[in-house]
């Protein structure tokens, strides 16, 4: 039977530890030397907060929010960057024993940072710089913490040629040193089996679609470079900068569009069967507009099996959402989610929960999934 994996990047194609690099070097520039155990992002992952562009502007809240708790500040910046080397400069209580990230309901459609900001976490922060902080999250132009962070995952240089704004400081690409690709050739040749049709499904940022011959201005290529690292670079892709892309051309907000949305799988779904990434875009534009699935999704067989390997929940719920969305369009679809742990507890613990069988490492998923 035809089959359609959707493969995520992070924790799955490729161990990011250039993320978590750069995560800490971001942090680092706003708060100093406090050291960010891995607990604490593998802890926000398992509350479903998986990008480190949300990690770092709540992880430096949280230690702002302990500090200014303690030892109220008065006059402090606006902006975050001097904010943050006022608060260094004036502090005179202990640094935080432990960083606590408070609870908040993270809402559909919407980045888990601006649901903090909205829900109003770490209210001792004077509110004009949590806004500055918290919000704009993606904007290289408004957010401090985007900004740094896009210096450490793509290198200055990159940074600069990337967004057309110069380098704010020297820094080299911690995606390229850092990263390291999770298969072997003997898992990558079983990926591409002549049965499977795979797409690389993830909420790295990325080029437009690879039919789209306009501008690439403000599209880093991070995606990309993971499905190079893992050998994969050819094949179709479905990732944040394609959503951005598709939702510029209708006034949409991306977030609304990637996973856990069904829209992020749809797309992949198509994208990975036709080998179009633009028309798989446009195709599940119209299903989001119309709740139809259109003439394009007519191509995809009328009964196949479909794979999401995950290492967090958002495109298990994705994955799920789109499989009851073919089916009632009559697609025989059988749906499989399968997460991958690297061993972390706190990953198995949230598959387990919600009911996805789960493995430690590539080869025993190859062996108890079939694939």
């Amino acid at each position: 039977m035809n089959r359609i994996i959707l493969l995520d990047i992070d924790g799955v194609l490729v161990q990011p530890g250039g993320y978590r690099a750069a995560l800490r070097a971001t942090v680092k520039r706003f708060i100093g030397d406090y050291v960010i155990e891995e607990e604490l992002p593998v802890s926000m992952e398992k509350r479903g907060i998986s990008s480190e562009w949300d990690m770092s502007p709540l992880i430096i809240a949280a230690y702002w929010e302990d500090v200014l708790s303690r030892q109220p500040m008065e006059n402090l910046s606006d902006d975050p960057v001097l904010a943050g080397e006022q608060i260094q400069r004036q502090r005179k209580v202990e640094e935080p024993m432990h960083l606590s990230i408070p609870a908040f309901e993270l809402m559909d459609g919407q980045y888990p940072v601006d649901a903090a900001y909205e829900q109003e976490c770490f209210s001792s922060i004077p509110s004009e710089l949590r806004k500055n902080l918290m919000t704009e999250s993606r904007d290289v132009y408004k957010s401090h913490t985007f900004r740094t962070f896009q210096h450490f995952t793509l290198g200055s240089e990159t940074f600069g040629s990337t967004y057309q704004l110069p380098a704010e400081f020297e820094a080299q690409s911690l995606l390229l040193t850092e990263d390291k690709a999770n298969i072997s050739v003997e898992i990558r040749e079983r990926l591409r089996h002549e049965w499977n049709s795979i797409s690389g499904f993830t909420a790295r940022p990325s080029k437009p679609p690879r039919e789209w011959d306009g501008s690439h201005r403000g599209y880093a290529p991070e995606a990309e470079l993971g499905l190079e690292l893992a050998g994969l670079a050819d094949i179709p892709l479905m990732s944040f900068g394609k959503l951005e892309f598709i939702a510029a051309q209708h006034g949409l907000n991306p977030a609304t569009l990637m996973k856990p949305a069904p829209f992020h799988a749809l797309a992949g779904i198509l994208a990975a069967w036709t080998g179009d990434e633009l028309a798989a875009l446009n195709a599940a534009y119209e299903w989001h507009t119309s709740g139809k699935l259109n003439g394009k999704f007519s191509e995809l067989p009328k009964s196949f099996e479909l794979y999401v390997i995950e290492d967090t929940m958002g495109g298990v719920r994705a994955t799920r959402a789109a499989g009851d969305i073919l089916r009632e369009a009559g697609f025989e679809v059988s749906v499989h989610t399968l997460g991958l742990t690297s061993g972390i507890a706190q990953k198995a613990e949230a598959f387990r929960k919600a009911d996805v069988p789960f493995f430690e490492n590539w080869e025993s998923l190859i062996a108890g999934a079939g694939l």
